[in-house]
């Protein structure tokens, strides 16, 4: 069983769902039922849980890096997607915060060069915002390209993510 907890950040509403094997959804939107929208979409049978401390103790914790991004996250996780999504999204952990990669970049670190297209794909594809980072990825001019949750927060994110490295 899926369960879920919402919260409100400087980013918008952010929702974060798990179960016994870790967390498998994360997701920002200015919109909760949206969100909850997307969450039944992959989860159908996915509920809203009271009083359950561990995942209100994941639900902080992203607040907080949402806030104040130092160090990478360090939560359980459950990757749900083809080996190749995943191993693009276990690349993609390897990117320091801070720090962009271009897809090709990325298709490169994975060995698969010709790839370019898939790994935008598999990025696109992350159920897991923030904890698999891929605001991190960029096009191959530099400039930010999609975003599932949105440029505008991609951009806080990578603006937030530097500006701590600098202190």
């Amino acid at each position: 069983m899926v369960f879920y907890e919402l919260g409100i950040s400087s980013l918008g509403c952010l929702l974060v769902a798990g179960n016994d094997n870790g967390i498998c959804f994360v997701a920002l939107a200015d919109d909760p039922d949206r969100l909850v929208e997307h969450l039944l979409e992959k989860y159908p049978h996915a509920k809203q849980q009271e009083n359950d401390t561990l995942l209100t103790d994941y639900l902080i914790q992203i607040l907080n890096y949402i806030e104040a991004p130092t160090g990478e996250l360090d939560l359980p996780i459950q990757m749900e997607g083809t080996s190749f999504q995943k191993s693009v999204w276990n690349t993609l952990l390897q990117i320091p915060a801070g720090q962009t990669r271009t897809y090709t970049e990325l298709a490169m670190m994975l060995g698969r060069p010709s790839s370019v297209r898939a790994v935008a794909n598999a990025c696109a594809a992350n159920s897991l915002a923030l904890l698999v980072p891929c605001h991190r990825i960029v096009n191959k001019n530099g400039n930010l390209s999609g975003y599932r949750w949105g440029i505008e927060r991609k951009q806080i994110l990578l603006g937030r993510e530097r500006a701590l490295l600098s202190v």
